[in-house]
Formats: C-alpha cells, sequence, structure tokens
C-alpha cells in the first residue's frame, strides 16, 4: 500500500510539473498585441532599391495565426517582385503554421527541399539555411525560400527553433519567434535567377530582421 500511495505521489507531482511548465511556455491569443504590431511597422517599406506596399489580409488569417502581428507585402525593384509574408509572435509559440500546408491544392504541386544561402553583412559572409519550394500550377512556378527566427537563431531546422523558444522562454528577455516567407515568380524556367533575387531581398531584409524581431 506503501509503494502505491509513493508511486501515485510520483505521478501527482510529475503531472502537476508538466503542468506548469506547459502554462510557462503557453501563448496567450493575441498577447502584447499592439507591441507586436508596432515592432513589425518599422520594418520599411524602403528596402534598398526595393520598393513596398502592403497587400489587406482577411481576418479569419489573424484568427488562425493568433497574432496580429503579420506582414504581407509586396516589393518592386527593376520590373522583379517579392513577396514578404512575415508572421511574428511577441512571446514564445512552438506551433508555427508550416508555409507549403497553405501553399497546396487542387491540381498544384509543392516540392520542398532544404537549401542555404549566403548573403553579405557588415562585410562578412552569412549563411542562412532556408526551406525551398516550389509551386507548379498549370504553367505558372513560384519559388518561395522560409525560415524561422527566435533570438540569435536565424535557420530552416524547425527543432532548433522549438529548442530556441523554450530556451528563451527561462533564460533571455527576447522571447519573440518570427516566420519569414519570400517568393517570386520563376521567369523563363530560371530558378538560379529567382533563387538569386530572393537571396539578394532577404540580405537587404536580414539588418531590420536582427533589429527589430
Amino acid at each position: 500500500m506503501e509503494k502505491i500511495s509513493r508511486r501515485y505521489f510520483i505521478l501527482t507531482a510529475v503531472l502537476l510539473l508538466t503542468s506548469a511548465v506547459v502554462y510557462f511556455l503557453s501563448y496567450d491569443t493575441f498577447y502584447k498585441a499592439d507591441a507586436a504590431v508596432e515592432s513589425i511597422k518599422k520594418i520599411p517599406l524602403q528596402l534598398g532599391q526595393w520598393k513596398g506596399h502592403d497587400v489587406a489580409l482577411d481576418k479569419r488569417v489573424y484568427d488562425i495565426l493568433e497574432t496580429r502581428a503579420i506582414i504581407n507585402r509586396n516589393y518592386v525593384s527593376n520590373g522583379r517582385s517579392v513577396f514578404l509574408s512575415l508572421v511574428y509572435y511577441p512571446e514564445t509559440k512552438v506551433d508555427f503554421h508550416a508555409p507549403e500546408a497553405c501553399l497546396s491544392g487542387r491540381g498544384v504541386q509543392v516540392s520542398k527541399s532544404p537549401q542555404s544561402i549566403v548573403i553579405n553583412y557588415r562585410g562578412r559572409k552569412v549563411k542562412i539555411g532556408v526551406n525551398q519550394l516550389i509551386r507548379r500550377h498549370n504553367s505558372s512556378d513560384v519559388l518561395y525560400l522560409y525560415f524561422y527566427k527566435a533570438g540569435k537563431f536565424v535557420g530552416r531546422d524547425y527543432l532548433k527553433l522549438r529548442m530556441n523558444l523554450a530556451w528563451n522562454k527561462f533564460f533571455s528577455t527576447r522571447r519573440s519567434g518570427s516566420l519569414i516567407r519570400v517568393s517570386t515568380p520563376i521567369i523563363g524556367g530560371s530558378q538560379e535567377k529567382a533563387s538569386k533575387l530572393l537571396a539578394n531581398f532577404i540580405q537587404d531584409l536580414y539588418p531590420y530582421l536582427l533589429r527589430y524581431l
């Protein structure tokens, strides 16, 4: 009987501890919404030679993503366009929606592969791991690159994102998490040119990601 009581006590303690950790790591819907929106507003419409304009989103998108801190913006430079989709959470959130799930549909093919890009930042080379998506529908192909940011972590690895979010929750004042996705049409079948265009755009965007997210 004593052994059963001891096991019951241990099980109860573990359950209480787990509940406390989950509660501490949880994210309240629209928590610090105003501050989060103000943070992403600091990412300018003018990025180098890129000039952007915001594209309206349906209210349901904000409800699904559980944050109002979203950038949905088209940038244009020298006749080429890049679409920036950025989702920002000011406090720890460990369940991001996979971009590839949003791109699929009837008659649509989406292929995914891990890639790396190299950008220049303050006179040094910075390597960023990204997830590459190619969306094919009829005769229209679009190239997507996306990655995550949480504190000092910038990259494609979702497991590392979760680990950094949890770590930052306990040991850092920077507890935000972001998903950054950029896309551009593949013109004339030249995926290489499209990829280079996106890398150049990310290079112009990168300093603002470090500063404000």
